[in-house]
């Protein structure tokens, strides 16, 4: 009797055993068919939406974009990442100078890569020294310069960075691509913030 009463509990327990495991695959499947797929956003649209919520940024002031912006950044594969690497830093340089350094630690919390992660830690180390680098009067020496005021211009809407730039496009000694650059970078932004 003993044997028998071992025998039929064990099968009730295989049995729903059974019956758990279908119920709990039929639910898992459910789930995770009803969950909308993420698509995976072209290169150049990432670059674009990047490139407006940090030039929009002066309008609305919402420091919840930047999540949003460290998440795009992301995403970005290592060459757009290295292109669009000045203007982030000198964006997220200019939102710690305004709004207070606290926010990096909020920012570093986030599920981001470590290379936005590197951004804002270098925006970390350029940000105290950011009122003495703006009030120079000299040119900026290269590309990614001029990329890393215009970030911090989209941030702060400072106009010491325009007359860096502006003095970058007068100075005769420089190579030309960096004249020209700034000249491009003039051209393209007083069109879009109107200055």
């Amino acid at each position: 009797m003993n044997r028998e009463k071992v025998l039929k509990y064990t099968f009730f327990t295989i049995l729903g055993l059974i019956v758990l495991f279908f119920t709990l695959r039929e639910a898992y499947l459910h789930i995770s068919l009803s969950r909308p797929v993420e698509q995976e956003i072209p290169e150049d649209e990432m670059v674009q939406t990047l490139d407006s919520l940090m030039g929009d940024y002066h309008k609305t002031r919402d420091i919840l974009t930047i999540p949003t912006i460290l998440n795009y950044l992301s995403r970005l594969n290592t060459f757009e990442y290295g292109k669009h690497k000045a203007a982030v830093i000198g964006f997220l340089t200019g939102l710690l100078h305004q709004e207070g350094r606290d926010h990096a630690k909020y920012w570093k919390k986030l599920k981001i890569s470590r290379a936005a992660k590197k951004a804002i830690d270098i925006a970390l180390l350029v940000e105290p020294e950011i009122d003495e680098l703006l009030n120079s009067n000299e040119s900026l020496k290269d590309i990614q310069s001029i990329d890393f005021y215009w970030g911090y211009f989209a941030a702060t809407y400072d106009m010491r960075c325009i007359k860096l730039i502006i003095n970058t496009k007068n100075d005769k000694n420089l190579p030309r691509e960096v004249i020209e650059a700034a000249e491009r970078s003039l051209e393209y932004n007083r069109m879009r913030h109107n200055f």
